[in-house]
């Protein structure tokens, strides 16, 4: 099974959606993350030592089983140069892609 149909079947459902929607946030994190630092073409590492946290901790964070605080996030983010926007948008309105 695709992750595109297991996807489309727990959306179907109240409580996965619901799921989803609660953990959505965290994957999101993880994707910028991991998307800014293989645009720079750093290792995990390499991250890390920028922003003066552990390796392990920029491993969670990508691999989604960590909830960042948003100063860590914008503390990873300026550490290489990037600044982190916030915007809120109506559940309607907002992409589901983050896990696909």
């Amino acid at each position: 099974m695709s992750l595109k149909k297991l996807k489309a079947e727990l959306l179907a459902d109240l409580e996965g959606k619901a799921e989803y929607q609660r953990i959505k946030p965290r994957f999101d994190v993880a994707k910028a993350i991991l998307e800014m630092r293989r645009t720079l073409a750093l290792t995990q590492r390499e991250l890390a030592e920028k922003a003066g946290i552990k390796q392990s901790h920029i491993a969670r964070i990508e691999s989604g089983k960590q909830s960042p605080r948003l100063e860590t996030i914008a503390g990873i983010a300026a550490s290489v140069g990037y600044t982190v926007e916030f915007r809120l948008v109506p559940m309607d309105q907002a992409s589901e892609d983050g896990l696909e």
